[in-house]
């Protein structure tokens, strides 16, 4: 704002009009910067030059990230953007009154109060959202519990009309070009170097303006300046006003202009791909197509509306903006559509390696057969020993739970009984008895215990196979 007050201050004291219209140009520029309408002269200009705006929706986006910062809480965030969306109203208003107030000494008028504020919010509220940036807006769905699709839908959406109006730009000034000698006669309004200088700039500045028009060309619509209009498929002519970039709007119908509908068909396809390409995971892939295709016809209806409107004398200019919102959805919505689907069919397949059912014991072989074809008979004899044995032991032990022995020497002699086979029984902790290892050497004591050891281990797994 305080570049804009210098800004205003220099034009007029540069053209010497004199500080009584400082109130008025500093108004005046407000609303250009936020796409108002002025009133001059009895004509109305709602078909304001985009650049201001965008540059302004630029730096505004980036102070308002560097405000943010990293982390930022719920309750300044608000604030923040409540502020945000305030202060450029209010200021709105108050350019609104310095222009009525200065109707009543120059030819001026104040432009539509409604309109003038409904583009302040549009432009200052698209500055809050780009600066926010998109992790700030995942954050706040998370914390309520909703899914994060809907952000993703709107810079697939602003990436397809990003790279759309560029596409439009260099369709008007290639066509500019081949149409030099209109650009050469738009400055023959002036014969001075300052005018030659100024009207340039003001070409420059409505450049982004012709991008969007052509880009709805592109599209399939049509761009109208009053009463002609230029599409793909017919060219109207009428009389522009003498702006060099004017230049780039055909006077007559364009050679096999059906044909750069491809143009369009490429920028999505493109603009869809690259979008799948770069992401790992995507959340509701039909969601999001169909949300990006919602969000691409609400973010196309306030560019159309915003880069046109009433060109004085001629009438309105710019792209229709229903036209532009339908064509807009339906270029992007299709590829995504088709993309997504196969994302979620590829989505819900899972592969999982299985192993070979030749090498995979069929549930119709016996355990026997298996231990047979995996064990030599050796083995097997003496698993059979070592399972006789541990009944053995269980019905020993069966003996001492059931019965209770009546004198103290059939008590001994059970105990007798018992301590044997337990000593058997227990191979790991006792081995073997202390008159068969006094009468083996150490090498056939160590090769025994190693024997025995393999003969648990076999009847274990084969009680498991049972199992």
């Amino acid at each position: 704002m305080t570049l804009g007050i210098i800004v205003a201050l220099a034009v007029v004291v540069g053209i010497g009009a004199g500080f009584r219209r400082v109130p008025a140009t500093i108004g005046s520029l407000w609303m250009v910067v936020n796409l108002g309408t002025l009133n001059m002269t009895g004509a109305l200009l709602g078909f304001l030059p985009l650049a201001p705006a965008l540059i302004y929706i630029w730096a505004t986006a980036r102070r308002t990230t560097k405000i943010i910062g990293k982390s930022v809480s719920v309750r300044g965030l608000r604030v923040f953007i409540v502020l945000s969306l305030l202060i450029p109203l209010l200021m709105t208003l108050l350019a609104w009154f310095m222009l009525w107030d200065a109707s009543k000494v120059f030819d001026l008028a104040a432009p539509n109060v409604g309109e003038a504020l409904v583009s302040t919010a549009l432009v200052n509220g698209a500055a809050v959202v780009i600066g926010l940036r998109s992790r700030i807006w995942r954050a706040l769905l998370l914390r309520r519990g909703l899914p994060t699709w809907p952000v993703e839908a709107f810079r697939l959406a602003a990436s397809f009309l990003l790279r759309m109006m560029v596409a439009g730009g260099v369709a008007a000034l290639v066509y500019a070009a081949t149409n030099m000698g209109a650009v050469v006669d738009s400055y023959g309004i002036t014969s001075s170097l300052t005018g030659a200088i100024g009207l340039s700039l003001l070409a420059l500045l409505y450049l982004p303006n012709i991008a969007i028009g052509a880009m709805a060309v592109l599209l399939g619509g049509e761009f109208h300046v009053g009463d002609g209009a230029v599409s793909l498929f017919t060219s109207t002519n009428v009389n522009l006003p003498p702006l060099p970039i004017l230049a780039a709007v055909p006077n007559q119908t364009i050679p096999g202009g059906p044909f750069f509908l491809a143009v369009t068909a490429l920028v999505a396809v493109a603009t869809v791909y690259r979008f799948v390409k770069t992401r790992g995971f995507i959340e509701a892939p039909v969601a999001l197509a169909v949300g990006s295709g919602a969000a691409v016809a609400f973010l196309g209806f306030c560019l159309s509306w915003l880069a046109g409107g009433e060109l004085g004398v001629y009438g309105s200019a710019g792209a229709l903006e229903w036209l532009f919102a339908a064509e807009c959805a339906a270029w992007l919505m299709v590829p995504a559509l088709v993309f997504m689907l196969y994302v979620s069919r590829a989505g819900s397949v899972v592969v999982e390696d299985v192993e070979d059912s030749s090498s995979t014991p069929t549930s119709t072989d016996s355990d026997e057969d298996r231990t047979e074809e995996s064990e030599d008979p050796g083995d097997q004899d003496d698993r059979n020993k070592h399972v006789t044995q541990g009944e053995q032991n269980d019905q020993t032990e069966g003996v001492e739970d059931d019965e209770v022995p009546e004198t103290t020497e059939d008590a001994e002699d059970t105990e007798a009984t018992d301590s044997s086979v337990k000593q058997e029984s227990d191979e790991h902790s006792t081995g073997v008895s202390e008159a068969d290892t006094s009468d083996k050497p150490a090498e056939a004591q160590e090769s025994e215990k190693t024997q025995e050891s393999e003969q648990e281990e076999s009847a274990s797994a084969q009680d498991d196979d049972k199992e």
